[in-house]
């Protein structure tokens, strides 16, 4: 939850693999060295060092505007690290010439290191180079009382009240100012105008035997199987650093960060599986499964299941998908040819009879006038009716009918969400209430089942959360934005926020025994 915990979990987990990266790049051009640092960052995107490390290159390479996002990037991601911080406070200075954020940035590192030579000193010469000179006197006469022997400082102070020298700038911007973060075991050596990177560090230590693709994934292959899927997927991670063109090795990793429930990992390594072996099904499949149920990408999804069953039209597994890509956009007719499909295949299939039982449901409700069509209001009346007598299935099926004709419908969509939601489709449910919100932004009750599916179902906290504050700032006085606030901070191990938004509950409603006895039981 804190940003801080969540980049020391990054940290722990990427800071092998990225010093492989490092020890890898000693001698490689800058174009292989920013892609080597761009692939690792599509796999550990909070990874702040790579996101600097990146930024430095982009830097060297004339590319302002990519090295400034990715030193941004560093900075939100690490915020207390005081070189992420010089680095951003030195290129808003002397590449975009935002003196008054450089200082900003400068004066926050100095409320943390108020000894820091290097900041008092880059203080002072902003401040000069401003016209600033008061200022810059104070800034370099603190760093002489310290060092009295700064010769930067010294040279500085001759030069107050003459013709302000770049001498400074040209030393700052010449030497390693914009750093490569150290490691503890492997660092980027220091930059220079002549030399953008040089010096990378090779693990010590003794080798391990060489061992070919093939045992090393039978090795993963054996932890998979004894139930060690951790330790599986960093075999799996060794494998593809070392041949990164053993497909199988990409196509297991994503199905195994899927399970984990870390989708853009996934979709990586999915990708990866594809491009290298692009006529494998299996691996086709893997990836339009995870970009239809992940990512609700429906349209990259169908073009890769068209193609699997083009080589193989007997896929039962590809067929339901597409009848079910095709229910949800109201197209009842391809449907039902898919689902006969199934049939034909499989005439047991009991799932697929009661998708086209629901189909001729629908047919039967929906038969109207051939001159018009009825309106999105007079088919929500219908999915009432339905609901009414719990006839779940048939009132989904017109709202996914709704939706494909009124794409635009809100509430169709979220009510859609809901069905989805009761019948047990938690993936469908989250595309139906995400599309909601996207149509209506501002009204709380789709952004609150958004959020609680976030929260109650899908594991995304911070997303949720996020929701949560967002219309916490908007209705402050919201009791029920209030409550939910309160248990996601208990269920995650935050009391002492917990605590603050049941007090303001009952601060408002003093009757609220829920608030209460919440209060009452936080520790």
């Amino acid at each position: 939850m804190n940003q801080v915990a969540n980049q020391g979990l990054v940290v722990i987990e990427g800071q092998a693999t990225y010093e492989r990266i490092v020890s890898y790049m000693r001698e490689v051009e800058t174009e292989e060295a920013i892609r080597q640092i761009q692939n690792f960052i599509k796999i550990y995107p909070e990874f702040a060092q790579a996101h600097n490390d990146l930024a430095v290159l982009y830097y060297q390479t004339g590319n302002g505007m990519k090295a400034l996002a990715h030193y941004e990037k560093a900075h939100k991601l690490d915020p207390t690290n005081i070189t992420y911080r010089k680095n951003l406070a030195d290129f808003y200075f002397f590449e975009l010439e935002w003196a008054d954020d450089a200082i900003r940035a400068y004066m926050d590192i100095l409320n943390d290191a108020p000894y820091d030579i290097e900041t008092l000193n880059a203080l002072g010469s902003i401040s000069q180079q401003t016209g600033r000179n008061k200022q810059a006197r104070h800034y370099f006469e603190q760093t002489l009382n310290i060092d009295p022997s700064n010769s930067t400082a010294q040279q500085a102070m001759q030069q107050l009240g003459t013709q302000v020298s770049t001498q400074y700038r040209m030393a700052r911007m010449s030497s390693p100012v914009l750093q490569l973060q150290e490691t503890p075991k492997a660092s980027l050596a220091e930059l220079s105008a002549a030399n953008y990177i040089q010096g990378f560090t090779t693990p010590s230590g003794p080798q391990k035997p060489q061992q070919t693709p093939e045992q090393l994934y039978q090795h993963a292959l054996d932890l998979a199987q004894s139930g060690k899927t951790s330790d599986a997927r960093k075999a799996l991670e060794e494998l593809v650093f070392s041949h990164p063109n053993f497909a199988v090795a990409h196509n297991d990793l994503g199905v195994l960060y899927q399970q984990e429930g870390d989708n853009t990992r996934s979709r990586f390594h999915h990708e990866e599986a594809v491009r290298l072996q692009p006529d494998n099904l299996n691996f086709q499949k893997n990836l339009a499964d995870l970009l239809y149920i992940a990512f609700s990408e429906t349209e990259e999804a169908m073009k890769l299941y068209v193609k699997i069953l083009g080589d193989n039209p007997r896929d039962i597994d590809v067929l339901k998908a597409i009848s079910h890509i095709c229910l949800e956009n109201g197209k009842l007719d391809d449907a039902r040819s898919f689902l006969e499909s199934i049939l034909i295949i499989e005439p047991w299939n009991s799932v697929a009879r009661e998708s086209l039982t629901n189909i001729a449901n629908v047919g039967m409700t929906q038969q109207v006038t051939p001159a018009a069509h009825p309106s999105a209001d007079e088919i929500h009346a219908e999915v009432q009716k339905f609901v009414l007598h719990d006839r779940l299935s048939e009132a989904q099926a017109m709202l996914e009918e709704l939706v494909h004709h009124y794409p635009d419908h809100a509430i169709g969509h979220n009510d859609l969400g809901v069905l989805r939601y009761r019948l047990g489709d938690i993936e469908g449910a989250r595309r139906a209430y995400e599309q909601a919100v996207e149509l209506q932004p501002t009204n709380s009750n789709f952004r609150k089942n958004l959020a609680d599916l976030y929260f109650a179902e899908l594991g995304m906290v911070d997303d949720a959360i996020g929701i949560y504050l967002d219309l916490f700032r908007l209705t402050p006085r919201d009791v029920e934005t209030l409550t939910s606030l309160g248990h996601i901070c208990a269920s995650v191990g935050r009391p002492e926020e917990a605590k603050t938004f049941y007090r303001r509950v009952l601060e408002i409603e003093p009757w609220n025994a829920e608030s209460k006895a919440a209060l009452l039981g936080q520790p």
